[in-house]
């Protein structure tokens, strides 16, 4: 799976480019705010349909213009061509097509390139608050298991509806709601348990190669439901907070309540970790999220890093690349300053960027 070609029209800075990717490896070089970002998350937004960065589509469109078009041509895991495009609007509902046919549910993307993104506000999927935490594995489950998309929705659409009655305080309508909560937050909370426990043998093993540590970093799940086995454990749980939920006017356990932490040796983790370690844990983490993918379909993910090399040291840089899990094709940043060169492969494009404007690196600078 691999992008041939980008096309980007009133996307953020850029005003018309095109740009073609005959290469597994791709470099994207140029001074802070020109527009490297912006690059990769089109092509994020091609896979996934959303943006990594920001939650409106109207930001992404350039100020001087109502309207975006974010266009990729790629090879499937087949070699068959095929095509995506966007269409962003600042008044209307964006617009996804996939092969001149429109796609209404954007699950219908999310297989045909998946993608792992690493990128600066990566370590608050491991110091922010537990929705992150939550919404990284949701992804991790998500792009190898649609099911689980349709579930976590119906998980959802059940939580917003009784939160909705315990506003209104028609608790004799509770009880209809809390089965079918039970019954979709057990499934959520067992393939939790799976991944964790399949998702711990990768993690920990990268953690120790690369921080040199002895003891193992391991992730611990914490279900809201914890001591919940099946339907009637849940609904007893339920009926106990009740009072506590209808004096909150919202559902105070769940699967929206999970947590996840750091152990190390039995100890937490972040309450001892420096900055670097919390960083150098982040960028394990997707590491171990792109094996995993992998591990799990045979299937090699897009990688997309943006300018993490930058942030650890030298060593740990030189142990990482290494590591990097397969792929099919993967996409960097850098700085013009960088020592770039020494991560490149036999064909790897090289684009400079400067001012929305991009041209390959080893043309004569036009600007």
């Amino acid at each position: 799976m691999a992008f041939t070609s980008l096309t980007l029209s009133e996307f953020r800075n850029f005003k018309n480019t095109q740009i073609d990717f005959n290469s597994s490896q791709i470099f994207f070089i140029g001074d802070n705010g020109q527009g490297k970002t912006n690059i990769i998350e089109a092509l994020y937004l091609l896979c996934y349909g959303s943006s990594f960065r920001v939650r409106f589509d109207n930001l992404m469109i350039n100020n001087n213009s109502a309207t975006a078009y974010i266009k990729g041509d790629f090879l499937d895991h087949t070699e068959l061509r095929k095509s995506i495009s966007i269409q962003l609007s600042k008044n209307k509902v964006k617009e996804i097509v996939v092969d001149d046919k429109r796609v209404l549910d954007r699950k219908e993307l999310i297989q045909n390139i998946p993608c792992v993104v690493f990128s600066h506000n990566d370590m608050q999927i491991i110091i922010g608050a537990p929705y992150l935490q939550r919404r990284f594995f949701n992804q991790t489950l998500s792009i190898y298991d649609i099911v689980f998309i349709d579930l976590l929705r119906k998980y959802k659409k059940i939580l917003s509806y009784r939160n909705c009655i315990l506003k209104e305080k028609k608790t004799d309508l509770l009880d209809v709601y809390n089965l079918k909560l039970a019954q979709y937050g057990l499934e959520i909370q067992k393939k939790r348990e799976i991944i964790i426990t399949a998702f711990n043998t990768i993690f920990s093993d990268l953690f120790q190669r690369i921080t040199g540590f002895k003891e193992q970093c391991l992730i611990h799940y914490e279900p809201s439901w914890k001591d919940c086995r099946d339907e009637g454990n849940v609904l007893n749980a339920l009926k106990t907070k009740q009072e506590k939920d209808i004096i909150w006017k919202s559902t105070t356990s769940g699967p929206h309540r999970d947590r996840f932490f750091f152990y190390l040796a039995g100890k937490d983790f972040l309450k001892i970790a420096s900055t670097g370690q919390i960083r150098l844990i982040s960028i394990i983490l997707k590491i171990a999220q792109a094996q995993f993918y992998t591990k799990i379909t045979q299937k090699k993910p897009l990688l997309l890093l943006d300018d993490v090399l930058l942030e650890i040291d030298k060593k740990k840089r030189e142990m990482l690349i290494p590591l990097l899990p397969a792929y099919d094709q993967a996409f960097f940043t850098f700085l013009p300053d960088e020592d770039f060169a020494s991560y490149e492969k036999p064909g790897t494009l090289k684009y400079l960027i400067k001012s929305g404007v991009i041209q390959a690196w080893n043309e004569p600078e036009i600007y």
